[in-house]
Order: structure tokens, then C-alpha cells, then sequence
């Protein structure tokens, strides 16, 4: 070699140069991160051999703290680089469980182009092996970052910790989405947004009264196959005050906006639809004697509304469309109210949906939709009071059950006693059973719960497609955003869930599950510091309902065992005055080494059923257990098929 050239390595259409830290695809200059270069460069000069994970951490990483996700992470990198695939390996092989081989053929050379040729076996790498959920296709609600080292992950979703908060708060909403409409054999005539009703006079106060009536026509209007109505949580982000409804809806990309108003002196509704393209009144309305008639004025104004967008309903649709639940005018009314507080996702609100929803039901025995609506918030309740599953569990069951002996046709309750099997029962027939009943009665049923049990069953590609037709019909929704990066977390795609978790942050920057999420994931990469930082965020934001158990975790992996077992004694003590999972205590005595105790947490939790499946399958923060003998057997004890 020349004194003024240096060596470099070339590959297919790749040329990489060490001592200028530079490389080159198709003679275009490709940017790395420092570890990423230096990991490639290693593998190339050790192309000939099997490395080692343990061997390239302690090398490219040296004194860092990381995961070996950190790793994986950065493989993953290169291969998005090079233009590699983790199946049909043309550079970077993945031999499980022990390291990566490079494997393609190098030239290396003087970079002044005096080739010298060190040709390698080629071989045909055999194709990494898909970890957990890597490679699930994706739709554009989310985005990627990556993973780390000795540490696992953390994320103590323990029911009544995460499980509750990101999957369930939100959790009973199955209107009509475009994307599912796409399929059906009639083509979609307009799109409607319906903003929540103003109030004036006397009802000044209810502030229910107006979003529940809007979200109760969207629903009724939603029957109609030729008509794409956005969701009432995604219309209550634009509406805000001093927005024009014109810009409202063209932000909404809409066609059509009704804008309503309740009165009192006297009693009448007054509506208005709006032509969006140019401000147009198509149609204004006034209702008598609201609150004695509120079905007649829905029906009517429902009616009204096709009429002047000039679509019709088939006989099924318009069966749909007449179909009520009560005809009781003041249990739909405490109906609405407890839809209302239920969604508001905090320990009051959900106390008084359970209220309001028994009123409805003294004033209806016979209101199936509202014995689902009580079975939702029992379980919500688990979550935001820190009560034991067993607590609640059993009367959100009754409830759900009561409702289809009343009518077997409530998808809702369906999609509830769903939930419950996989959940808590652990009875995955029983839940599948369940969920295909629902959707056979609506098909367009969407929610969490069902992408987090076809997660549980490692049928990854249908949990994805199921969490992001969620994201895209509710993406403004904290507990959604949060449940999206999870999934990415779980699916190790964590470039992915970083990016939606701070999505979800910036909607609601005191939302603490996302915060727990965030640090999960920043562990995984490596970056200790912002991981103990948003995990702190969580723990201080929840009074420790969240992120003790994953901080307990993370000091565990950082060398700092006093800290960690200071998290334990917190943990005791939380559990003195609020139900905690033992999962929490399982992941900081796996982070300790304690595999025997914390597989006797990890059975615990089983058994008083705040143990999350999909953790039980993905987290890494039990990869050092998944080898030990009593560790499969209660795997195999727990009925989730692996």
C-alpha cells in the first residue's frame, strides 16, 4: 500500500472507507451513526468467523451500558443501509441466540485503487430469525428506534398497572371507518363530521349532553355504508373555540358539517348542515320538547341530514338505523352521561359511569347496551382506582352476560366477555369464539383489546393490521397512541415506538403510561439516561402506580442492586393502600438474577390474573428465565401456546 492510500473494503455496490469513517452505495455517500460504522467495519474485518454478541458489545460498545438490543438495533441499521434482509441475508447472517457472521464477498484494496482481493465464502446466510414481531408491516401511524444491553425491558403492565390504561380506556368504539367501507360493494357518496352540540340556557351545565348527542348521531349515521363519518374523538380535536366551522371542516376533510345548538325557553334543538367546498346551508332544522322526544329528534334529524346528501339506506341499513336499545327517554339520557364520564379516563369519571350506568339500568332492567357499558367500566375501574382484578372481574362478567341474555346480537358485549377470556380467563378458544361472534354481528368492530389477544397468540401480522385500523380511526386518543407504541416496543420496533410515544407525549404530556413506555424503550437502546428520566416522569406523574417496577429494573441492570431493592420495598409499601401486580416485583428480581423468585412473582400474578399475556411471550425483560426448566413449565402451565 502507498503511503498516501489507506484500505478500504468494497462489496456489490457498496464501498466503505475505515479511516474516513465514510460509505458509499452506488457511488452515493450513506450516513451511519459512529457505533453503526464501527460495528460494520468490525464484522468486515472479521468476516471469516461467527461473532460473538457478548464479543462485539465488549469491542464496539466497551464501556457503555447497553442491552443486546443495542446491537440488534444497530444491525438492523445496516441492514436498512445496505439494502439487506433479515430472510434472504446477502451481507449481515444472524445465527440465533449467538451472534452474526458478515457473509457477503469483499474486496479490499488501497483506496487509490490497487485492488487486493480477500475473497470470503460466500454461502447463503441462512435468514435471521424473525424476533417476536420484526418485519410486521406497518401503515404510516408510527415510527421506528432501537435496542440495548444488559438490561431486558421493562413494562409492568400488571393489569392493573398498563394493561387497563392502554388497552382498555377508550376501549368500546366499533363505528364505521372509511378503510373498512372501502370493501363493500357500494361506493361512499360524502363524508360527514358532527361537532358536539352547543348548549345554552338551563343546560348550560350538562356538558355531556352536547358531545354525547353528537357521538349518538355519528353512530346512527354510521349505519350507512354510503356515507364516511369521522369518529366523535377525532372531531373533538378540531373543535375547539374560536375555529371557524370551515376550517374545522376542511381539516377534517370533510364534505359536509352539522353544527347544532340545545335550548331551554323554550325546549328545542336547532341544527344546520353546512356544505363545506362553499359554506353553503343545505339544511337548518328545529326540534320541539328535546329532552321528552330526544329519539324522535335523532331519528328526524338523522333522516333529515341523508336526505339532503342524497343517500338512501338498504333494508338491513335502515333496520340498523331504527334500532334502539331502550325506549326510555331518561335511561338513554343516563345512558349518555355515563358513556360521557366513562370516557373521560380518570377514577371519578369512571366512578360515576358505573353510577350512571345502574341508574340507566334501574330505569331499563332490560337495557342490554347499558349492562356492556357497566361491564367496560368495571374493568377500566381496575386501572385508575388500584383495585384487584378479582375485585371487579366478576361483575363486569355478570354484566356483559346479562346483556346478551337480554340481546345475544350487542357486538359490544361480546367483544367483552372476549376480553375477559383472554385476559383473565386465560381461555383463548373461548375468546376467539367471542371476538368472531362480534364481528360477525358488526364488522367493523375495532378496538385493542382484540390486536393485544391475536399479539398474545403471536399472530402478529393481524395484531398489526388490527392496531393500526385503531390509530387511524382514533388517532388522537392518549390510551391508543400509548397501546400503538407499545406494540412497537413489544414488536422490537423501536425507532417506531419512540416516534409514536412522543406523538402521544405531545397530545398529553402528563399521560404516565407513555412516559413508562418511553423509558422501556430507551433502555432498550441504550440510553440509560433519558430511560431513567422518563421513567421518573411516570412514577412522579402517577404517584407511583407506574414506572416503579421498570426503574426497579433498569437499576438492577445498571449494577446498582441497592436501588433496585429500595423499588422493591416501595412496591410492599404501595401495595399496602392500592392493588400492585406481582409482575412488577417479577421484573426486578429477573434484572437482579433472582430467577426462582421471580418466577414465583411471574406465578403470583398469574394467579390473581394481573399478569399480561403478550409480556409473558415478548418481554425481554425475562429473556434470562425463558431457558430455565421451571420457567416453561409455567409457560406451558399458564394454556398460552408457544
Amino acid at each position: 500500500m502507498t503511503a498516501d492510500a489507506f484500505r478500504a473494503f468494497s462489496f456489490d455496490d457498496v464501498l466503505v472507507r475505515p479511516q474516513t469513517s465514510e460509505v458509499f452505495k452506488a457511488g452515493a455517500p450513506v450516513p451511519l451513526e459512529p457505533k453503526a460504522f464501527a460495528l460494520l467495519v468490525f464484522l468486515i474485518e472479521n468476516r471469516r468467523r461467527l461473532v460473538e454478541k457478548d464479543e462485539i458489545l465488549d469491542i464496539v460498545w466497551k464501556d457503555a451500558v447497553v442491552t443486546e438490543n443495542a446491537l440488534a438495533s444497530a444491525i438492523a441499521k445496516l441492514r436498512k443501509t445496505l439494502g439487506d434482509d433479515t430472510k434472504t441475508a446477502k451481507y449481515i447472517q444472524t445465527i440465533h441466540t449467538r451472534g452474526y457472521r458478515f457473509i457477503a464477498d469483499v474486496l479490499e484494496r488501497e483506496d487509490s485503487g490497487v485492488n487486493v482481493r480477500a475473497r470470503i465464502p460466500g454461502g447463503n446466510g441462512a435468514p435471521a430469525l424473525q424476533d417476536a414481531v420484526s418485519g410486521a408491516t406497518t401503515q404510516e401511524a408510527a415510527r421506528t428506534v432501537p435496542g440495548a444491553r444488559r438490561i431486558a425491558s421493562r413494562k409492568p403492565l400488571a393489569f392493573a398497572v398498563v394493561l387497563c390504561g392502554l388497552l382498555v380506556a377508550g376501549g368500546f368504539l366499533w363505528k364505521r371507518s372509511s378503510e373498512v367501507r372501502r370493501g363493500t360493494s357500494k361506493a361512499i357518496v360524502a363524508s360527514i363530521a358532527v361537532l358536539p352540540f352547543q348548549l345554552e340556557g338551563t343546560n348550560a351545565g350538562n356538558e355531556y349532553l352536547g358531545i354525547e348527542i353528537a357521538d349518538a348521531l355519528t353512530a346512527r349515521l354510521s349505519n350507512s355504508t354510503r356515507l364516511d363519518v369521522r369518529p366523535t374523538a377525532v372531531v373533538m380535536h378540531y373543535a375547539t373555540p374560536g375555529n371557524a366551522p370551515a376550517d374545522i371542516g376542511r381539516a377534517l376533510g370533510v364534505d359536509y358539517l352539522l353544527l347544532g345548538k340545545i335550548h331551554t325557553s323554550p325546549d328545542r334543538v336547532t341544527t344546520e348542515l353546512i356544505r363545506i367546498r362553499d359554506g353553503a346551508p343545505l339544511q337548518t332544522a328545529t326540534f320541539d320538547d328535546t329532552f321528552t322526544s330526544i329519539f324522535q329528534v335523532e331519528e328526524s334529524l338523522s333522516s333529515k341530514i341523508l336526505r339532503a346528501m342524497t343517500v338512501t339506506l338498504d333494508h338491513e341499513e335502515r333496520q340498523q338505523f331504527r334500532k334502539r336499545y331502550t325506549e326510555n327517554p331518561e335511561a338513554y339520557d343516563a345512558f349518555l352521561k355515563a358513556h360521557y364520564f366513562m370516557n373521560q379516563a380518570s377514577a371519578e369519571g369512571t366512578e360515576k359511569g358505573i353510577a350512571s350506568f345502574q341508574h340507566a339500568i334501574e330505569l331499563d332492567p332490560r337495557y342490554a347496551m347499558a349492562y356492556a357499558g357497566l361491564a367496560d367500566c368495571y374493568l377500566r375501574i381496575i386501572r385508575f382506582v388500584g383495585a384487584a382484578p378479582a375485585e371487579f372481574v366478576p361483575k363486569s362478567r355478570a354484566a356483559a352476560t346479562k346483556a346478551l341474555e337480554i340481546d345475544e346480537t350487542v357486538a359490544y358485549a361480546h367483544s367483552m366477555l372476549g376480553y375477559i377470556a383472554y385476559q383473565f380467563d386465560w381461555d383463548y378458544p373461548r375468546a376467539e369464539r367471542e371476538y368472531q361472534r362480534g364481528r360477525e354481528l358488526d364488522p367493523t368492530l375495532t378496538h385493542q383489546w382484540h390486536a393485544s389477544y391475536l399479539l398474545a397468540l403471536n399472530r402478529v401480522p393481524e395484531a398489526e393490521k388490527e392496531y393500526v385500523a385503531f390509530a387511524q380511526f382514533l388517532p388522537f386518543m392518549l390510551p391508543g397512541g400509548a397501546s400503538f407504541g407499545q406494540y412497537f416496543y413489544l414488536s422490537r420496533q423501536h425507532d417506531k415506538a419512540v416516534d409514536q410515544l412522543h406523538k402521544t407525549i405531545e397530545m398529553g404530556s402528563r399521560f404516565a403510561p407513555a412516559h413508562e413506555l418511553l423509558g422501556m424503550v430507551y433502555e432498550q437502546q441504550g440510553r440509560m439516561n433519558e430511560a431513567a428520566a422518563e421513567l421518573q416522569k411516570a412514577v412522579d406523574l402517577s404517584s407511583g402506580n407506574y414506572g416503579m417496577g421498570s426503574m426497579g429494573h433498569l437499576y438492577a441492570s445498571l449494577g446498582k442492586p441497592k436501588d433496585a431493592r429500595r423499588m422493591l420495598r416501595l412496591l410492599e409499601r404501595q401495595s399496602k393502600h392500592a392493588y400492585v401486580s406481582p409482575y412488577h416485583s417479577a421484573l426486578i428480581y429477573a434484572g437482579l438474577g433472582e430467577k426462582d423468585k421471580a418466577i414465583d412473582a411471574l406465578q403470583k400474578a398469574y394467579d390473581e390474573r394481573s399478569l399480561y399475556a403478550p409480556y409473558l411471550r415478548f418481554d425481554p425483560r425475562l429473556n434470562d428465565l425463558r431457558g430455565e426448566p421451571r420457567f416453561q413449565d409455567f409457560l406451558r402451565s399458564t394454556g398460552l401456546p408457544f
